[in-house]
């Protein structure tokens, strides 16, 4: 055994001993609200699928003992980052797995695989905050930052070394449970997170899905940021949602490649936005009364020619060859699955970290971060 297959399993199990008992204090509390779906907690490739119970609301904060310190917040926010990175480094991907569960389970599969067994990028976090509700139950959740820079492989983001900001929210269905890494995204080039609101000792205020002293309640933030995917500035939801590259821009994308596929290629397309009940919705109140809100959408994209059973194809579009996107070639074949003789379909899961203002503004949501890969596809 290699030294870092050692250092992998050392890490592992204090994994499964820091992040399962948390300093051995008292029986844990869930954080309010989110998705209140049941699931496996096992996630998959799929949209919405195998998510964890998400824990249930709380009552009011109090200043009673909090159920989660912020000390056992942060190291478990840190043995998570120390233990993912030595587990990719030594290929054991099953139990890099087993850090997480919900969207950011198929999101780690996908990261894993699209490296093809190359050396994985590795990177140097600091700045690491932790946001922990006050809960009083089984089922817990904390949210968390930390600045990335980039690693030693370094061409992911576009250029080497660039610092980033990465958005994180671990759960916990037990006090004996693990931690695992439910969701994490990416701040957006530029973008800061909205200040969330402390009490005085240090712990912020959860809201429930159905929250509604803020502009848009939790759970609604997946179905209108989808809308105004898939509408544009014309649709119902543009009004409520600030125009940007993960808004109006994908509707813009849709556009230009509906248009360039049926003139160039003869087939149909279509990119369908969908929110994922089975997923939690996590919100944290902020300082201007709005919300830090963070959710996962599903994408998929279709293209289509006649042969297909929905028959929105264009005749001519039978058994053209399409480039595999780059991005799907770890689900397709570059060259088994150049010709499209049906349907080509490609999915991605993607979190969002979105400033929600409070509910007496005229202001729109921003949405503040971002990251997506793809998680599932097929061609016939």
């Amino acid at each position: 055994m290699n030294g870092v297959v050692r250092s992998a399993l050392a890490l592992a199990l204090l994994a499964s001993t820091v992040l399962a008992c948390s300093g051995g204090e008292p029986p844990r509390a869930p954080a309010a609200a989110v998705s209140t779906m049941p699931g496996d907690g096992h996630g998959g490739q799929g949209g919405g699928q195998g998510a964890s119970p998400a824990p249930s609301p709380s009552p009011s904060a109090s200043l009673s003992p909090p159920a989660l310190t912020l000390k056992d917040a942060s190291r478990a926010l840190d043995t998570f980052l120390e233990t993912d990175e030595v587990l990719r480094a030594a290929h054991a991907d099953r139990w890099a797995y087993q850090l997480t569960q919900d969207g950011q389970r198929p999101i780690t599969i996908a990261e894993i695989r699209t490296q093809g067994g190359r050396r994985p990028v590795r990177y140097r976090w600091d700045h690491r905050t932790v946001l922990v509700p006050r809960q009083s139950g089984a089922a817990q959740w904390f949210a968390a930052t930390a600045e990335r820079h980039g690693g030693q492989s370094g061409k992911q983001d576009g250029k080497q070394g660039g610092a980033r900001t990465g958005v994180f929210v671990f759960v916990r269905q037990s006090q004996d449970g693990p931690w695992r890494n439910s969701f994490a995204s990416l701040l957006n080039s530029g973008e800061k997170p909205p200040a969330v609101e402390l009490d005085a000792e240090g712990y912020a205020t959860s809201l429930g899905s159905r929250d509604s002293s803020v502009a848009i309640s939790p759970n609604l933030m997946g179905p209108l940021h989808a809308t105004v995917a898939e509408e544009g500035p014309k649709g119902y939801a543009s009004g409520l949602i600030a125009p940007g590259p993960q808004t109006t821009g994908f509707y813009d994308q849709i556009s230009r490649t509906k248009a360039q596929l049926k003139n160039d290629d003869c087939m149909a397309y279509e990119s369908i936005f969908a929110s994922t009940p089975n997923y939690p919705i996590f919100a944290l109140r902020t300082r201007d009364g709005g919300a830090l809100t963070m959710y996962t959408l599903i994408r998929t994209s279709s293209w289509i020619t006649s042969a297909s059973s929905q028959g929105r194809g264009i005749k001519c579009g039978e058994g053209r060859p399409l480039a595999v996107p780059a991005a799907a070639r770890w689900l397709l074949s570059p060259t088994k699955d150049l010709i499209v003789h049906q349907k080509r379909q490609i999915v991605e899961t993607q979190q969002y970290v979105s400033a929600v203002p409070p509910k007496a503004s005229t202001a729109p949501v921003h949405v503040v971060g971002y990251q997506g890969l793809v998680t599932g596809g097929f061609n016939r």
